[in-house]
């Protein structure tokens, strides 16, 4: 898969979406540093890109450019943490049946004129939407 956005000889833009993640990008400037010709290496985590300057004269820009491709897809093609991502997924499931169930209950407990249990369940949901919003903090954080 190319995520090459630019290329010039000398000098190549590579963009992908899982660079915004530190460590990876920190990964994958350690790799392209070992790569021939390769002058310099500058990351942007913030829209997920690198820029990467070579000598053109040493290195052809189409082979580079394979070189690139290659250690891009390999470094971003490592597994992520299933089991984490399995944990949070299933933390999220339970806070959203939490929120349902504490909703529900805190509706009908007001309908009923319970103020006591009507707060209690309600502290209930807006416990269950932190962790909710917890799981989701950086797709909202975008």
């Amino acid at each position: 898969m190319t995520r090459i956005v630019a290329a010039i000889p000398g000098r190549v833009r590579i963009r992908d979406g899982g660079l915004r993640q530190p460590d990876r990008l920190q990964r994958l400037h350690g790799v392209l540093a070992k790569l021939p010709g390769v002058a310099s290496i500058r990351g942007n985590p913030a829209n997920g890109s690198v820029v990467v300057h070579y000598d053109a004269a040493q290195v052809a820009p189409e082979r580079m450019e394979k070189l690139l491709e290659r250690a891009v897809d390999a470094e971003l093609a490592l597994p992520r943490d299933k089991h984490a991502i399995a944990r949070r997924l299933r933390i999220n499931r339970a806070a959203k049946i939490g929120m349902l169930t504490s909703l529900g209950a805190s509706l009908a407990l007001a309908a009923a004129g319970n103020k006591r249990w009507h707060a209690a369940t309600g502290l209930v949901f807006v416990a269950c939407l932190g962790v909710h919003l917890a799981t989701h903090r950086r797709q909202l954080l975008r």
